[in-house]
Order: C-alpha cells, then sequence, then structure tokens
C-alpha cells in the first residue's frame, strides 16, 4: 500500500535496504491479505483495471469503486469496494489468485511495502520512505527469500505505475499547502472526471470547446486522441491549471 506519512526514522527502509518475503499458493494463508481492506486506487489504477475489464470509465466506478473525502487534503480517494460477504474479500480475488494480476493495482503491487512520499521544505524536493507493513499471520514474511526494496520494485512492474503517480501526489501535496481550504464542489468534480473518469474526460477535451480555452499544445492534443495514458497526462494539466484559477 501507500501511505501520505513517513514511517518513523527507525522503521524506514531505503531501495538499498533489503527484506524477507515470498507469496505462493503453498502457504495457508494466500489471499488472505485480499479481503477486508481500504485499498485506494490512483488515477492509474482506475485506468489499468478499467481497461483490463474492458468497462468504461463511469462504468467501472460505479460497480467497483468507494468515493470518500481525505479529511487532511479534502481531495477525493477512489477506493475498491470489497464484496458484500462475511469476509469482505477483493471483487478480483479468486480461490486462484488474483484475477487481475498483470493489471492490479500500486498498492498490490507494493505489498508487503508501504510507501510514503514527501516533499522538502522548499516544497520543490520530492523524497520516498519505504516501510515494512505489519501484518499479523502473513507467512510470506518467514520465507526465505531475500530481496531489496529496489529489486521487489522492479518484480512488481511498479516504475510505470510510480512514474505515473507521483506526478499527481506531488499535485496534491502542493495543493493541499497553496490552496489554504478545502476544495468546493466544482473542484472536486474537476478532480473526479480529468483523473478517474476518462472516458467522460475524453468526450469534455473533444467534444467541447477546451482545446481552444485551455490553449493545449498540439502534440499533446494528438497524443490524448490516442492514447488514455496522454489522456491522463492532460487531465493533471487541466487540473493544475484549473485550480490554480
Amino acid at each position: 500500500m501507500f501511505v501520505d506519512y513517513p514511517p518513523s526514522l527507525d522503521q524506514r527502509l531505503s531501495r538499498s535496504d533489503t527484506f524477507r518475503f515470498s507469496c505462493h499458493k503453498g502457504l495457508s494463508c494466500f489471499n488472505s491479505c485480499c479481503r477486508n481492506k481500504h485499498l485506494p486506487l490512483t488515477p492509474y489504477d482506475v485506468l489499468r483495471l478499467k481497461t483490463a475489464l474492458g468497462l468504461d470509465s463511469d462504468e467501472f466506478l460505479s460497480r467497483h469503486t468507494l468515493y470518500n473525502i481525505d479529511p487532511r487534503s479534502s481531495f477525493p480517494i477512489i477506493s475498491i469496494r470489497m464484496k458484500n460477504n462475511p469476509e469482505r474479500s477483493c471483487p478480483f480475488v479468486s480461490p486462484e489468485g488474483c484475477t487481475v494480476y498483470e493489471d492490479r493495482p500500486t498498492a498490490c503491487r507494493l505489498f508487503p511495502l508501504a510507501r510514503a512520499v514527501a516533499l522538502g521544505m522548499e516544497g520543490d524536493e520530492r523524497r520516498e520512505f519505504f516501510t515494512l507493513l505489519d501484518i499479523p499471520g502473513c507467512l510470506g514474511l518467514r520465507e526465505p527469500a531475500v530481496m531489496s526494496v529496489e529489486q521487489w520494485m522492479h518484480d512488481q512492474g511498479l516504475e510505470a505505475y510510480i512514474a505515473m503517480n507521483d506526478p499527481m501526489v506531488d499535485f496534491v501535496l502542493r495543493a493541499k499547502n497553496a490552496l489554504g481550504r478545502p476544495l468546493d464542489e466544482a473542484s472536486l468534480r474537476r478532480v473526479i472526471v480529468s483523473c478517474y473518469n476518462i472516458d467522460v474526460f475524453r468526450d469534455f477535451v473533444f467534444s467541447t470547446n477546451f482545446l481552444d480555452a485551455f490553449e493545449i499544445e498540439e502534440k499533446m492534443c494528438r497524443r490524448a486522441r490516442d492514447d488514455d495514458v496522454a489522456l491522463l497526462e492532460l487531465g493533471l494539466v487541466y487540473l493544475k491549471r484549473g485550480l490554480a484559477s
């Protein structure tokens, strides 16, 4: 998972630090980490999942997510809607494991680690911190396999996720300090549409006077028309300009 506050000094891990962990079906606790969780999703997580499931973003958000407001930043938090069963299991877990494994969210890829990002005193330096989660009953932490945080991130395919997530994290942290007030309803709608409801945002961009009004570079427009990742990047540009005004 990922957290918005640095772990204590004695629990911090760097990318070169090592830890023990291995998860596999031979463990009696297999799949137990995929239930009764608050599992927040980044915009890129939503994009990957809705594409993997063959759903448009509106349907994915309605069917599989919950919406809350973070009291510290006042930004929306989108999280996985767990099943309405006694275990509150993830809708994407099966006895064989994760059914969306190739497109699983950032928090699932990081597990059993957590990652926090903070800005320096001047607000221009991103710092990251890792910590090993306290997971009662997790037998994977007793396995002999040892790896560095860097190796784990590479093995779990986190590079693309971090590259997409960190600009949004930076923006939220800076906006939290600069705005000095909670987001109003109009701003919340901007965040939801431009960052999470990507198919609705596409209609907004290409079916209105958006491109002229915001004077978006032609190269970015061409990329965003055919590439959802580029469209998500455009959404962050729009969000920065919209909230700044």
